[in-house]
């Protein structure tokens, strides 16, 4: 393998093969937006004047010990998939195309044999020349070689390389045979640099030492080099690389354990630093004033060990609270209260008493009434300690509950009028706030059970899967700003924004709903919502909504909040 090289070279060795470790994160480049990733490979080669080399970066790859020709993709994974998957789009559309026209020329006028492309970068003889992280690659072979599109999507990985070759087929499709020929010609002849690491431990310190100078990677991958490297300084053993590679499988599972969450890795690494790391500096720097506390070598091994073995167990938990999160339970409330501050305590929660689910439930509920406090008040607290007590909780669950008990009533400080304070909030007369939804959501539940009807679930609540129509606003009863009628100045200011005339609403009916008199929308009233039926009964019963309509449904509610979250 060369130290320089273009792509086109790289790949031209018959036997050679190309295959993503597992401890590597899977495919991560993004199309939308603001994580554009693919789109901007592609515009590179788009504004690329052939003509002129276009540089594609270094390459990172260690030797595989018992298959000749094999390589591993140290650094490099996300442009070298990338690449795997464009030419076999191109591939394919040079195929169509030469099946619908006739032969195809190349840009000196050669016919062109697409099936020496195909060898090149897809696939020799029986075996394809590049393999990604082993969870992906049976849907990467099916997806992307053999254009099976109904092969499932289920990881978060195979979904943006399904993104991927979507865009990279619309480009194609839409482009020019010339443009196409073109675009080939810029990555074949890609310069690119290449290091071949001889083993494990030269490959872990080349890793750390481009980390220590800007390499774009997250924290984790940063802390996972950083780590194996350090595992093997101070590892007294006689076959350091057996204990980089116990750190590699660890890793392989928590990369494979993304793909199954919604917060992205260093979300998670900053919950477990919260929750388990002394320091309250980032997570990187926590980690080796962690390890330099330790007295020998014999003890930093067995820390980095316990570490990364706690790590991967974090998140584990975090798939388990997500699932969680979905049902009517203190853990789904605590997290839409306030996500950042709950989860870490949560997380130690489930690091201790996994197999509790009744006692993690129980101390969610005091998490999820302290939240709601700190949540709707008059006063400005500037303390929330959830922090301090993850970082402190050792699985004393009687000291623990105790604890939270106090701050149930007490709030984080002994002068914090807590209680008072959150009654004298709704007591007030403005609640027109977007989290007031929160409320509304457990008003309907409470009316739900009343009728013993099915609750609304914090996914629906939430609109997790972002149908616009279905998406829960506050709405007001009687409108903000009437076609119909001038309020006085007192009401405008007193009834207008009170509780007792918002209600929880779906954007689709809300958008309806308009600034007319609600007497006249009668109908959007009907329907499954049993706070939207209180409201139809009484508009039918009366004929108006007014201030002593307000006033009822405002202390209706208002008794529900004080038994509810204990304020009485």
């Amino acid at each position: 393998m060369e130290r320089q090289s273009t792509i086109k070279k790289l790949f031209y060795e018959e036997a050679i093969r190309f295959a993503i470790p597992s401890y590597q994160r899977a495919y991560s480049w993004e199309v939308s937006k603001d994580k554009k990733q693919v789109e901007q490979f592609m515009t590179d080669i788009i504004d690329q004047n052939p003509t002129k080399r276009y540089f594609f970066g270094h390459f990172l790859f260690e030797k595989d010990k018992y298959q000749e020709n094999k390589y591993w993709v140290i650094d490099g994974q996300q442009r070298l998939t990338t690449i795997v998957i464009f030419f076999s789009c191109l591939i394919r559309e040079l195929e169509t195309r030469e099946e619908l026209n006739g032969k195809i020329f190349d840009l000196d006028g050669e016919k062109l044999d697409i099936w020496r492309i195909k060898e090149n970068y897809i696939k020799l003889g029986k075996n394809y020349k590049f393999e990604t992280v082993v969870y992906d690659n049976p849907f990467f072979e099916g997806f992307v070689y053999e254009n099976n599109d109904k092969i499932v999507k289920d990881t978060l990985s195979s979904k943006r390389i399904a993104l991927a070759k979507e865009t990279f087929e619309e480009h194609l499709a839409n482009a020019e045979l010339e443009e196409i020929l073109n675009w080939k010609k810029v990555i074949d002849e890609a310069i690119i640099t290449t290091f071949e690491v001889t083993d494990k431990v030269q490959a872990t310190q080349i890793f750390a030492f481009q980390n220590d100078r800007g390499k774009d990677l997250t924290t984790l991958e940063k802390l996972k080099a950083f780590l194996m490297h350090k595992l093997y300084a101070v590892s007294e053993n006689d076959d350091p690389e057996s204990q980089i590679k116990n750190i590699e499988t660890v890793f392989s599972e928590i990369y494979k354990q993304t793909e199954r969450i919604s917060f992205s890795e260093d979300q998670v690494l900053g919950f477990h630093n919260v929750a388990f790391l002394s320091g309250w500096d980032a997570p990187l720097k926590n980690v080796k004033d962690e390890i330099n506390k330790l007295e020998n070598n014999i003890e930093k091994e067995k820390w980095i060990k316990n570490f990364v073995n706690t790590l991967k167990e974090t998140f584990f938990s975090v798939e388990k609270i997500e699932k969680q999160s979905e049902l009517n339970c203190a853990i789904a409330d605590a997290l839409i209260l306030d996500q950042q501050n709950s989860i870490p305590l949560i997380i130690k929660l489930y690091h201790f008493h996994e197999n509790d689910q009744l006692l993690i439930e129980r101390l969610s509920r005091y998490i999820e009434n302290i939240l709601f406090k700190l949540e709707y008040k008059y006063a400005y607290y500037r303390t929330n300690s959830f922090h301090s007590i993850a970082k402190k909780y050792d699985g004393t669950v009687d000291k623990l509950e105790g604890l939270l008990k106090y701050h149930v009533d007490r709030g984080f400080q002994d002068w914090w009028n807590f209680n008072g304070n959150c009654k004298n909030y709704f007591n007030g007369n403005w609640h027109f706030h977007n989290n007031i939804k929160y409320v509304l959501w457990k008003y309907e539940n409470h009316l739900r059970a009343q009728n013993r009807t099915r609750p609304m679930t914090p996914v629906e609540f939430k609109n997790k899967f972002s149908t616009k129509r279905l998406e829960n606003t506050t709405d007001h009863i009687t409108p903000q700003d009437p076609q119909f009628t001038k309020y006085s100045e007192e009401f405008q200011n007193k009834w207008v924004n009170n509780i007792g005339n918002l209600v929880l609403m779906v954007w689709g009916d809300n958008s309806e709903k308009k600034n007319y008199n609600p007497v006249d929308k009668v109908i959007l009233f009907d329907s499954d919502f049993y706070s939207h039926k209180e409201i139809r009964d009484t508009l039918i019963a009366r004929n108006m909504w007014g201030e002593q309509e307000i006033l009822e449904r405002r202390d209706n509610i208002l008794k529900f909040i004080y038994e509810k979250w204990k304020l009485l």
